[in-house]
Parts: structure tokens; C-alpha cells; sequence
């Protein structure tokens, strides 16, 4: 009987940590500003603005 217990908590565990999973947020860089004020982001980034307004750099898929 015990195996039987241990492996339906051993079940249950498992199930309920891969239930919890969240949605993954975005991380953006900051972008680099020249002496003008304008904004650039490095090789392999897209510059973006974001919800709030501010500008940030997001990989280019």
C-alpha cells in the first residue's frame, strides 16, 4: 500500500508544479542615445516602444 501512496503524491506533485507555469515577460535593453537625442539599439535588436510610452530595445525576431 505504501508504494502505491508515494507514488500518487509523487503524481499529484508533479502535476501541480507543471500546472502553475506563467507567462513569460519580455526583457528589454536600454537603447544608446547619440549627442542629438536619438535613439539606437545594438546588433540583433529592434528599437520599440513600449505600453507606457518609453523606448526600449527588443530582440528582432
Amino acid at each position: 500500500m505504501k508504494p502505491l501512496y508515494a507514488a500518487l503524491c509523487i503524481a499529484g506533485i508533479t502535476l501541480a508544479a507543471c500546472g502553475q507555469q506563467e507567462e513569460p515577460t519580455p526583457v528589454y535593453m536600454q537603447p544608446n542615445f547619440d549627442k542629438r537625442g536619438n535613439a539606437s539599439c545594438d546588433m540583433g535588436y529592434t528599437l520599440i516602444t513600449t505600453e507606457s510610452g518609453s523606448v526600449a530595445c527588443a530582440p528582432a525576431s
